[in-house]
């Protein structure tokens, strides 16, 4: 089963896209950018990173203390060392395509527009 990770700060945002996609994919939410990488570094077995069983992560640009592109800047990175997790921003801010792939992230999705994002999460996960 195909698995993503959903940060955002509000829980009522996290409970909403895990409903959403709970049936299809398993879902890991964390409420902080900080509390995302405590879970993507976090070693599972044999010194396998936990990163490495992300299909797709889904993030919010913002959150206090570390926004969306930060921790889109931390998962490219990471990137560099791991195999390619795509990421998703999600915003309710005017951002431009360009800005967002800068900061690594594939595509970038208005939290009003929720057919497109689930559309987007099936169309990266399909292969």
């Amino acid at each position: 089963m195909k698995r993503i990770l959903i940060v955002d700060d509000s829980p009522t945002v996290l409970a909403q896209l895990t409903g959403d996609f709970e049936n299809e994919y398993e879902v890991v939410t964390a409420l902080s950018g900080a509390k995302a990488i405590e879970i993507l570094e976090e070693p599972v077995r044999d010194g396998v990173c936990f990163s490495n069983l992300f299909d797709l992560v889904i993030t919010d640009l913002n959150m206090p203390e570390m926004d969306g592109f930060e921790f889109a800047a931390y998962v490219r990175e990471k990137n560099r060392q791991n195999r390619f997790t795509q990421v998703i921003m999600l915003t309710s801010e005017k951002i431009t395509k360009e800005e967002a792939r800068r900061h690594g992230c594939v595509a970038y999705i208005s939290k009003a527009d929720k057919p497109r994002l689930l559309g987007m999460v099936r169309i990266l996960l399909s292969a």
